[in-house]
């Protein structure tokens, strides 16, 4: 049995992307699933139990964290919460996930958001202000199964806003949550030129909460590195990039 003091979200460091070109239960068993959906390198021993990707963990083990970073250091890894193996949810995010480079940047928005959403961000950001090593990243992990995919549109996905990274049930949304409980067109995120991230709730069923906080639909809400988001009933963390680097070297290296 493992005991957590901090919910999985608190593994995260609030870490700064880099500038670019342009958990509840106190105490819970590690339980170890083997997954027909999980790639090749989140299947082998040295790997996190329970994380899987499309590609992602294999693109990890294969480079260093500069070059890691060079590539995939300007956005957030999404961290989902899947539960059972086998279940749609998890099925279509591995059949859906951009592999490798095959995922496009979010073309910036203009500008910093207006004063009463980043004061409102700031409000909430300070609530979950905890700074926590990678391993304690990899033992949420390991208790609970997760999907990780890049914060990126997908090549096939949703070409509506080239600046907006589209959630939702429908199959041609950028990242894609087959879940009742999930709209069709549920949110989506955006980035502005400073490489702060949003999120907007699309006036969702079943709304999205930040941090517990419930977003009114159709206004910006600034996220970040350690940030919990729930998409209906579906639960997911956002993760700095240099920090899912250091946590998968660190689960494989402590092995």
């Amino acid at each position: 049995m493992i005991s957590f003091i901090d919910p999985p979200w608190a593994a995260c460091f609030r870490t700064p992307l880099r500038a670019s070109a342009g958990v509840d239960s106190p105490l819970r068993s590690i339980v170890h699933v083997d997954l027909p959906w999980r790639d090749v390198a989140a299947s082998s021993p040295s790997s996190i139990p329970n994380l899987a990707s499309a590609g992602l963990v294999e693109t990890v083990l294969s480079l260093d964290q500069k070059a890691f970073l060079n590539v995939y250091g300007d956005t957030f890894i999404l961290l989902v919460r899947v539960g059972q193996a086998g279940g749609e949810l998890a099925a279509t995010l591995g059949a859906t996930s951009p592999r490798g480079r095959d995922g496009v940047a979010a073309t910036p928005i203009s500008g910093p958001m207006d004063f009463e959403t980043m004061t409102y961000r700031k409000d909430f950001a300070a609530m979950h202000d905890k700074h926590t090593e990678p391993d304690q990243l990899v033992r949420a992990i390991e208790a609970l199964p997760h999907f990780a995919l890049l914060l990126r549109k997908r090549l096939g996905g949703d070409t509506a806003y080239k600046e907006r990274i589209s959630v939702g049930r429908a199959r041609n949304k950028d990242i894609v949550l087959r879940h009742p409980s999930v709209s069709k067109f549920h949110g989506w995120f955006e980035v502005d030129e400073r490489g702060t991230f949003y999120f907007t709730d699309a006036d969702s069923k079943n709304r999205t909460r930040v941090n517990g906080i419930t977003l009114f639909p159709r206004e910006r809400s600034a996220v970040q590195s350690g940030d919990t988001l729930r998409f209906g009933s579906v639960e997911a963390f956002l993760c700095a990039p240099q920090i899912f680097w250091s946590a998968i070297h660190a689960s494989t290296t402590k092995k």
